[in-house]
């Protein structure tokens, strides 16, 4: 993971990368259950909101936002409904959230981030 982004921003970058985590899992959860059929696909949408789960924590933030674009490309081309713009837009926002990566305010963050090591005093290398 360290070998995609070279820092995990914090502050006020930090937070904004964290609502937009949010935005995408929230409009993957939703956009998937709102078109899903009862019973067919409760293995589909498990797998989804587990997705969603993994983008909301930042686990694995570029793969799971990555796949929630894809899963809205496959949705937008699969769907002949009035809202093809909200999922165009949900696309691209899972996109730029695939590219922007987690932020340090992440799962990713603490497991894959940079690692501060103290040597104790009185130590000769």
């Amino acid at each position: 993971m360290q070998r995609l982004f070279s820092f995990f921003p914090a502050g006020m970058a930090g937070a904004a990368l964290v609502v937009l985590r949010f935005v995408v899992a929230i409009v993957i959860i939703v956009e998937t259950c709102k078109r899903s059929i009862v019973g067919a696909a409760v293995p589909i949408d498990a797998f989804v909101v587990l997705v969603g789960l993994c983008l909301f924590l930042g686990f694995l933030t570029p793969y799971c936002a990555a796949l929630s674009c894809l899963i809205e490309l496959i949705l937008l081309m699969s769907s002949a409904v009035p809202d093809r713009f909200e999922l165009a837009m949900a696309a691209s926002t899972a996109a730029v959230a695939a590219v922007l990566g987690p932020g340090a305010y992440s799962l990713d963050a603490r497991l894959f981030g940079r690692k501060l090591i103290k040597i104790p005093p009185g130590r000769n290398l």
